[in-house]
């Protein structure tokens, strides 16, 4: 976004103040602005370029328009004052995050191991193909944090988008991820422990 690196800093700066608020991940970000076709992650670390159109549409996930956001006395909004899209995105990756299966009490990122341990390395997907396998309240679910907990180092996104038609018929943009590492024995032996056995049992079938 031009030559004004002091512009760029001051913005990046204020953008990871309010992500890291929200406790949002970049990947997270990504996926907000998957619609608009804008990737936000590796801006933080200077190996992504500030455009206008990221600029503009960055602050508009927190209801603030871009004039707003680079004035120095813009705060991070409360909660309540976020879009409902964003207010969304947070409750899923804060309430079903930890809390999924008949118990209430099981962890999130053991179904998707469960779902993904016949993926081969390379294998690309998106999380629309997950999700809707998981047991409830998750399979209501926006995303998926491959970022922490067991999940963490075995996917990445690779930037590449993909429609898919939700519950309602519309179409949808959604990020692509792709397996960089596999599930081994150690990594399932404890996605087990923590999984519905009921479900485990109905689990269905994914393709490697």
């Amino acid at each position: 976004m031009g030559n004004d690196d002091s512009f760029e800093s001051k913005f990046t700066k204020k953008a990871k103040e309010f992500r890291l608020h929200f406790g949002l991940s970049e990947d997270d970000i990504d996926e907000l602005l998957i619609e608009k076709g804008l990737t936000y992650s590796k801006l933080e670390y200077g190996k992504r370029t500030l455009t206008l159109e990221l600029a503009e549409a960055y602050p508009l996930l927190y209801g603030i328009e871009y004039c707003d956001f680079k004035k120095e006395k813009t705060t991070v909004p409360k909660f309540e004052k976020l879009p409902q899209t964003t207010q969304n995105f947070v409750n899923n990756k804060s309430t079903t995050g930890n809390k999924v299966g008949l118990k209430g009490t099981k962890n999130k990122a053991s179904y998707v191991i469960i779902l993904i341990k016949d993926f081969t390395i390379g294998r690309q997907f998106t999380n629309s193909e997950i999700i809707p396998s998981l047991p409830p309240p998750a399979n209501k679910d926006l995303s998926i944090d491959w970022s922490k907990g067991l999940l963490k180092g075995l996917a990445e996104n690779i930037h590449k988008s993909n429609y898919y038609i939700d519950e309602n018929g519309d179409k949808k943009r959604e990020a692509t991820y792709q397996l960089i590492k596999p599930v081994d024995n150690e990594l399932l032996e404890k996605a087990l422990e923590n999984v519905d056995k009921n479900w485990l049992e109905n689990v269905p079938k994914n393709k490697n």
